[in-house]
């Protein structure tokens, strides 16, 4: 679907060229980089034919409307030299003109000789002065780029902004990362501001998983657990016993109840196919799980209840190649039933499942 006052069936690339006044210089120079991505971006490189983009600055004594004035594409170089793929005119920086530091004589001049003269003598004095105008100009890109966090977001290599805020999150050095089996570690970057904070929250947690998997996720918290003591810390009596004062480490039982020491994730209701994704079995679980790991720790443990919606509970039979799996896609109900989401939810214990 196109955004609000643009033509379905018309590019950003097409719009880039045709009416390049309706973009920002920052945001022009990293589409061009998209475009182009195998080239070397403004510069990247000593000898400036050899950067994807050449830029010259427009020559006039009249007020800029716009950052950009052209935008042409340059042809192949017949002979095979490196040639810029792209030629870009900006209006807001340049040597000459309203703004530059040359005197307006000289800016008076290069009009005079751009009117008067014909051939390439017309701009000879001009693109002379695109030589310092184009390093100029990519320097500022380059500049602008080391400081803006967009930049530093869309670069396929790691930037200083990227490095902060990995380590904000607890995965400061490359070992710590692609162990949680998400599509990539960058799409964390998004949830910084709530993977970093302390101490974290159910709130927290239900919002990063609801925006990452795109499901409705809620949390209980308080569900309990039973701690199995190990044998050192268990009550014997006798000469030979242990744990044996009252009221101090007297402990009766292998085990002990800690109320808070799990919590129950609930998504749902789902359709079959996410349903059937946040199985053990499916593609999802193992992300669901080690996402949760990461962001409570190692302190608590969880449950994952999956509800699946009433009208998904598909019928199955016994002998299909995708028939179903016991326990979790399967249910008993009769026929009277006016609703077999009861028998759609599957309690599912993570840390038995996965390894994490």
């Amino acid at each position: 679907m196109a955004a609000y006052g643009r033509a379905a069936d018309r590019s950003v690339r097409q719009s880039l060229f045709e009416e390049p006044y309706q973009f920002d210089f920052y945001q022009a120079v990293r589409l061009l980089e998209k475009i182009y991505p195998h080239e070397i971006s403004a510069g990247g490189s000593d000898d400036p034919d050899k950067e994807s983009i050449r830029f010259k600055s427009e020559v006039s004594r009249k007020f800029p409307p716009s950052d950009i004035s052209d935008i042409a594409e340059i042809k192949p170089d017949p002979a095979g030299k490196p040639r810029p793929s792209v030629q870009m005119t900006v209006s807001f920086m340049g040597i000459a003109g309203l703004a530059g530091p040359l005197p307006i004589p000289y800016t008076e001049l290069i009009l005079q000789l751009f009117r008067d003269r014909k051939g390439e003598d017309k701009t000879a004095f001009r693109d002379f002065l695109d030589i310092f105008n184009h390093r100029l100009i990519a320097l500022l890109y380059r500049v602008v780029k080391t400081q803006r966090l967009a930049f530093d977001l869309d670069s396929s290599e790691e930037g200083r902004f990227t490095r902060c805020l990995f380590s904000l999150m607890g995965l400061g050095t490359k070992g710590l990362r692609n162990r949680m089996k998400l599509n990539q570690d960058r799409s964390l970057l998004y949830y910084t501001a709530l993977l970093t904070q302390q101490p974290r929250s159910m709130c927290g947690l239900e919002a990063v998983l609801a925006d990452y998997f795109q499901v409705p996720i809620r949390g209980k918290q308080f569900i309990g657990k039973w701690y199995f003591l190990e044998e050192d810390q268990t009550s014997r009596i006798g000469v030979s016993g242990q744990n044996q004062i009252l009221g101090v480490n007297t402990i009766i039982g292998t085990r002990v109840w800690d109320q808070n020491g799990k919590f129950e994730l609930q998504l749902g209701p789902l359709d079959f196919k996410h349903f059937h994704d946040f199985l053990p079995i499916g593609t999802a679980f193992a992300s669901l799980c080690n996402f949760t790991r990461f962001y409570v720790g190692i302190e608590f443990d969880f449950d994952i209840v999956l509800t699946l919606k009433s009208e998904e509970a598909v019928r199955f039979r016994l002998g299909k190649p995708d028939g179903p799996k016991l326990g979790w896609t399967s249910w008993l109900t009769h026929e009277k039933s006016s609703s077999v989401i009861e028998y759609g939810r599957v309690r599912l214990s993570p840390d038995n499942k996965v390894k994490i």
